[in-house]
């Protein structure tokens, strides 16, 4: 019997990184900044489809989400860095080094929005020189405006810089304001916000659309985030097969995207 002890202890020893894993594995840690209707205020009875679908996906398996709203630049971080899990919203330029799953989570289009009032086109990237454009610090728009910012310096280079948990709402406030002339953001988030905020369609006018690119969560690189990253990719297609997708789609007014 004495000799069987060193057996089980080593078995057991064997078994420690199993059950860490799975310990592991029984919470997936979400964050973005706040980006209706696909995240947003995590008290709210709607808060964003995404983390609904999150939720659907991983709950029935034991695996409780904890969503966390940071600004997207940390949020990035925190994800490389394994201290989350996931990022919200993250298209493949944002997503790179990532654990990006097979099945998005949208597809959405860049869009330039000016004042209706403004008398401001766009035609090619100078058309930025003569105005103030107001972005989201560590988003990817398009790989020319992202050059674009990049190079601009901050002194004097007519680029604002939001950052925070509601950088779409400050900026939207300079762009009414008459702060600011021009604001980029996807299509579906600025329609969500200019409904949600009561603000008049009538006073913004969209003067650019690019084409649509599609956006993941995206999983830390490690192990654990390549199984969550399966896990996902399961789950959405079982509930578009189900019908379930489309119903919690229609409760945020969008539709399938594929």
């Amino acid at each position: 019997m004495a000799s069987l002890l060193p057996r089980c202890f080593s078995l057991a020893l064997l078994a420690l990184p199993l059950l860490a894993a799975s310990g592991a594995d029984s919470v997936v840690r979400l964050c973005a900044d706040q980006w209706m209707p696909y995240n947003g205020d995590p008290t709210d009875p709607k808060p964003g489809y995404v983390i609904e679908l999150a939720k659907a996906v991983f709950e029935p398996k034991g695996i409780k989400v904890e969503y966390t709203v940071m600004p997207w630049t940390e949020a990035l971080a925190a994800v490389r860095e394994g201290r989350m899990n996931g990022a919200i919203g993250a298209n493949k330029a944002e997503g790179e080094g990532l654990t990006l799953p097979s099945e998005t989570i949208g597809s959405i289009s860049i869009c330039l929005v000016t004042r209706t009032d403004s008398k401001w086109t766009y035609d090619n990237l100078t058309s930025f020189r003569s105005v103030k454009l107001g972005v989201i610090k560590g988003y990817a728009y398009w790989p020319a405006l992202d050059s674009y910012i990049a190079r601009a310096t901050d002194k004097g280079s007519g680029i604002v810089c939001a950052e925070g948990d509601t950088p779409l709402a400050d900026l939207m406030k300079q762009l009414l304001a008459g702060d600011l002339e021009v604001v980029a953001e996807s299509e579906p988030v600025l329609l969500w916000h200019l409904r949600s905020q009561g603000i008049d369609r009538n006073q913004v006018r969209v003067v650019f659309k690019g084409s649509a690119d599609p956006i993941y969560v995206a999983f830390s690189p490690n192990d654990e985030g390549k199984r969550q990253a399966a896990l996902l990719d399961e789950g959405v297609k079982a509930l578009r097969a189900s019908g379930e997708l489309e119903k919690l789609l229609r409760r945020y007014g969008l539709r399938d995207w594929q």
